[in-house]
């Protein structure tokens, strides 16, 4: 089983009639084998989930996750709906859009509540309101909740996620690093990303999941980064779907 940990079915994804169109991100997913894809709304201040669940309801390759905001009114209700109404299995925090500090005290009820639904947490990284340690005060309060840590602490601190995710089992790793790929060469189609086999030499392969923040960067061009890092096929095989069948359970 292969799978990416995020995918976006946004604007982008609409088709003639305005609506998303789910076959299209599918497509994108079956050119790297993908089986299933963990698939979050247009990032926006009001993420329309309810949207997003209506394009992917019954479509057992997409998994829903509500991206929530917490800092507009009633989030830890949008968790509830996210879980109870929208058959979604896990939540986005976006603190770089939606401007708040991840380890903010008023986050605490809306990871509680994922944790409470049995929903996984997804959290963007990068400095200042989303640094990794920031994410570890989040993962430390829900410790037997899995959590996502998007773009690896790209792209600042990568030593620090990866103390943080030895810090915090629950925590994984995320390798959605190809908008990073300067670090190795100006093409994303041929760049070797060492530092994210810094990250599964220090942490083991266990701790890291595949994603590729589609539609930004197709899945099979994160799939040939990472493969070009020979790291062997027992380490591809948990990365590429092992792991996040067993965060999410399919």
């Amino acid at each position: 089983m292969r799978g990416d940990f995020e995918a976006y079915l946004n604007d982008s994804f609409r088709d003639e009639n305005g609506n998303l169109d789910l076959a299209a991100l599918l497509a994108l997913e079956d050119e790297a084998d993908m089986d299933v894809a963990v698939i979050m709304p247009n990032t926006q201040p009001l993420p329309e989930n309810n949207e997003l669940a209506d394009a992917i309801r019954g479509n057992s390759r997409a998994l829903g996750c509500a991206l929530v905001h917490p800092t507009e009114p009633e989030p830890v209700e949008q968790v509830r709906l996210a879980a109870e109404e929208w058959g979604m299995r896990g939540i986005k925090l976006m603190p770089a859009v939606h401007k708040y500090d991840v380890d903010d005290e008023m986050v605490r009820p809306v990871v509680e509540a994922a944790r409470d639904y049995g929903l996984i947490v997804s959290i963007h990284s990068g400095p200042d309101n989303c640094h990794p340690n920031r994410i570890g005060t989040v993962a430390s309060w829900v410790p037997e909740t899995p959590v996502i840590m998007d773009h690896m602490g790209f792209p600042d601190d990568l030593d620090s996620a990866i103390s943080i995710a030895k810090a915090n089992e629950n925590i994984s790793l995320g390798t959605t690093i190809l908008r990073f790929h300067r670090r190795w060469g100006t093409d994303p189609d041929a760049v070797v990303p060492t530092e994210v086999k810094a990250a599964v030499d220090a942490l083991g392969p266990e701790q890291i999941v595949f994603g590729s923040n589609l539609p930004e960067y197709r899945p099979i061009q994160v799939i040939n980064a990472l493969k070009r890092l020979e790291l062997g096929d027992d380490a591809e095989a948990q990365i590429f779907g092992g792991n996040l069948a067993r965060i999410y359970g399919f």
